[in-house]
Parts: structure tokens; sequence; C-alpha cells
């Protein structure tokens, strides 16, 4: 996206926002020329290590005006934006397929719940009323059951994953960063 943010910066933020009290969320955006496999499972590590309070995902849409868009605004057509498209749906040939990230979302979001309602199992145990991940009271057979759900559905989440990552697929290469970390750390001007 050559915003010039570091990994190491998103680890230390979140840090700082942990420490201070404040709830941390992350939107995660996946689908940009280039990206690989290995790319994909360390953006979920970080998402494990960082432990966010709240996660969303999207794949890239191309913004005019920027070189993403510039490097595949030949294969959009008439599609433009997300107005254009189906919920996750590639408007170009990424890297993965759309049913790759679709199943993606599926993978992380379950994940996340699952790390979500085991806090809450042992933050809450030997109490009499029990915190649910998005406050309020739970019933403890009730969360324990939805913990023992994605324990069992997530390795079938991520079977699907992988064998969506290795099906035919013809993506775009990268696009040539031709800026340094500086010069993307600097907002792009209006207008252009």
């Amino acid at each position: 996206m050559e915003k010039g943010t570091r990994v190491e910066q998103i680890y230390e933020a979140a840090s700082l926002l942990h420490q201070a009290g404040m709830r941390v969320g992350f939107f995660l955006q996946f689908g940009y020329s280039g990206e690989t496999r290995t790319d994909i499972e360390k953006t979920l590590q970080m998402v494990r290590d960082c432990q966010p309070d709240d996660i969303g995902m999207s794949v890239s849409y191309p913004l005019p005006g920027t070189g993403f868009y510039r490097a595949i605004k030949d294969q959009l057509g008439s599609r433009k934006n997300w107005f254009d498209s189906d919920d996750l749906a590639m408007l170009y040939q990424g890297p993965f397929s759309t049913e790759f990230y679709r199943q993606l979302h599926v993978t992380l979001h379950r994940e996340f719940r699952l790390r979500r309602t085991q806090d809450v199992i042992w933050k809450s145990a030997g109490k009499k009323d029990w915190e649910a991940p998005r406050g309020g009271s739970e019933n403890p057979v009730k969360l324990i059951g939805t913990w023992f759900y994605y324990r069992i559905r997530l390795p079938l989440d991520r079977w699907k994953l992988n064998r969506l990552s290795r099906a035919p697929h013809q993506g775009i290469l990268p696009v040539k960063n031709q800026m340094s970390p500086k010069q993307a750390a600097q907002p792009t001007p209006q207008g252009e």
C-alpha cells in the first residue's frame, strides 16, 4: 500500500493502546499484488500476537490516484469500486481467488472468536456471572459449547483455506515499489 508503516510499529501501537486500557481494532486488507501465502500467515500471526479487541477484513480495492490503481486499471473494465463487487469479490486478478479470500475471512474470524471466547472462559471461571465477549453475562454452558464449535471447525476451515490457496489461479505480478519507506509515509497530494 506504500503507506510506510512497519510491522513493528503495529505491534508497538497495539501494546501501548492495550496498556492504556483502550480497545484495539484491526482492519486487514488482503489481495494486493505480490501477496504470498507466507505474508498472509504472518498477518494472522500478528493478529494472534497483538490480540486486538475487534477485527475487520476486506480485499484490496483500487482507489483512483494510487499506484495500485494505475497498475491494475486495465483489468477493471466497468467495475471501478466496492459498489461494483460482491462481498470480498476481487475486482482484478489478485494473488488468490475470490473463494480463497472468502474462506480467509471465515478462518480469520473463527480463530479470532475462538480466542475471545477462550479468554472469557478463563477470566470467568469460578465467578457467578460469566461475561460475554461483547459485554453482558453469558450462560457458561453456551459459552463452552461455542468454544468447542470453533475448536472443531477451525481445522476444517484451515484445510479449506490451504486447498484453495493451491487451486489454479492467474494472479498479477507484484507492483514494483518505486518509493522509499520515507516517501511512502508521505500523504499523496490531493488531486493527483
